[in-house]
């Protein structure tokens, strides 16, 4: 396991495999550790420890985001065009590109992991 210093996020779901594949394509973070119960993925500055649940949640189909939560992380990817094929190859969905927005140096779209999990992706301007 790593035993790196650095911020991460836990998340928790029923199936932590597919979750971390997910994350591992879309932001171009390592898998840097796996067993029965949790994946890691992360890249220099952050972990992301996707940690299995003894009762899986119920996941719709299709998947529809989780809206009332106090927390979205956001990732930061080279282009948001990609990352949209890449998420719904791998379960996710970005919002569609004429909702993306712009502020200060940075282009945005929010989107939701194969859970539902509300993040959002962000691609430098």
């Amino acid at each position: 396991m790593s035993t790196q210093k650095k911020p991460g996020v836990v998340i928790f779901t029923g199936d932590h495999k597919r979750l971390a594949k997910f994350y591992e394509v879309v932001t171009g973070f390592t898998l840097t550790y796996e067993d029965d119960e949790i994946s890691i993925v992360a890249s220099d500055e952050i972990e992301l420890i996707i940690h299995v649940l003894r009762h899986e949640p119920q996941i719709t189909q299709p998947v529809k985001a989780r809206e009332a939560t106090y927390f979205k992380p956001f990732f930061q990817v080279a282009s948001l065009a990609e990352t949209r094929e890449r998420a719904a190859a791998f379960g996710g969905k970005l919002k569609p590109a004429s909702a993306e927005w712009s502020a200060r140096d940075f282009r945005a779209c929010e989107a939701i992991d194969p859970d539902g999990n509300v993040i959002q992706f962000r691609e430098s301007i």
